[in-house]
């Protein structure tokens, strides 16, 4: 069986700047997170929208979010 995880878009401050993060949520509880992946709520917002449209799994998460940032 398969456990759909959700991606949810964070946000946080870290010296005097806000961050955007994304944290994987399975079952109402949080699995992992990436808490500073872009400057913007906007950019962060697509990249959540396109882990959750495209089903990633959480194990690939980080790799999927790693090759976003390196394109």
């Amino acid at each position: 069986m398969i456990k759909v995880v959700h991606y949810v878009v964070t946000k946080g401050k870290s010296e005097g700047r806000e961050k955007y993060g994304i944290a994987v949520i399975r079952s109402q509880e949080q699995i992992d997170s990436i808490e500073d992946i872009a400057p913007t709520l906007e950019e962060t917002t697509v990249l959540a929208a396109y882990l959750q449209e495209n089903g990633v799994a959480a194990v690939h998460f980080r790799d999927v979010v790693e090759d976003y940032l390196a394109r």
